[in-house]
């Protein structure tokens, strides 16, 4: 354990070791000045908790500020336009949108291929076509309104565009599913004057 306390004790004085890390190695620490042993599992915890706070680890860390800017920054408010809206990673997607440099650890885990190519996919349809939702929309799941309104208006627009369909206005920038065909459309339903915002995935064609 001699070996081992160097080594947390290593581990510690470097500022990449923070958090849920920091608090292990602490407890690990007490333990071993009252004299306990570790059981295997704390163990195989502490061999991978050192491996994520090496003097390597510490170099990275140190770099972070430099290379989120050159190599993160666009996918990073990319996949904050999108986490915003959803509840685990809401907190670091608006420190992100605020300008702020996330956490490394925290961010990687946050990264999502899947995200940015749905992204960056290329819209299946144009600003002016007229479109119809399929029947796998549902009109209380699938729509969305930029401000609020009671829901026997937005029902009526929504019961509009199902049977008439309507025109794009424009192709959203965020889109708020990682799902396939996730790009987001706003559409004017026929005989209508407020818009409504439909995924790629609901919708088709009308002639």
């Amino acid at each position: 354990m001699k070996d081992a306390k160097t080594k947390i004790e290593a581990a510690l004085s470097r500022s990449v070791c923070g958090g849920w890390d920091r608090g292990f190695l602490e407890s690990i620490l007490v333990q071993h000045a009252k004299g306990r042993t570790l059981s295997v599992k704390q163990k195989q915890t502490l061999g991978k908790v050192l491996a994520r706070n090496t003097e390597e680890a510490q170099k990275t860390h140190e770099n972070w500020a430099c290379t989120y800017e050159d190599e993160y920054k666009t996918a990073a408010h990319i996949l904050a336009s999108y986490h915003q809206h959803q509840p685990y990673y809401k907190p670091m997607a608006l420190d992100i949108i605020a300008g702020k440099v996330p956490n490394r650890a925290k961010f990687l885990r946050m990264y999502s291929k899947k995200v940015l190519s749905q992204h960056s996919a290329v819209p299946k349809y144009a600003v002016g076509d007229y479109l119809c939702p399929r029947s796998a929309f549902n009109s209380y799941q699938n729509a969305e309104f930029e401000s609020d309104m009671v829901w026997a208006n937005q029902n009526g627009i929504i019961q509009n565009f199902k049977k008439r369909g309507g025109f794009v206005l424009r192709v959203c920038y965020e889109i708020r599913s990682a799902a396939k065909g996730a790009k987001r459309y706003k559409l004017l339903p026929i005989g209508e004057t407020t818009p409504i915002i439909v995924e790629e995935r609901f919708l088709k064609r009308r002639r």
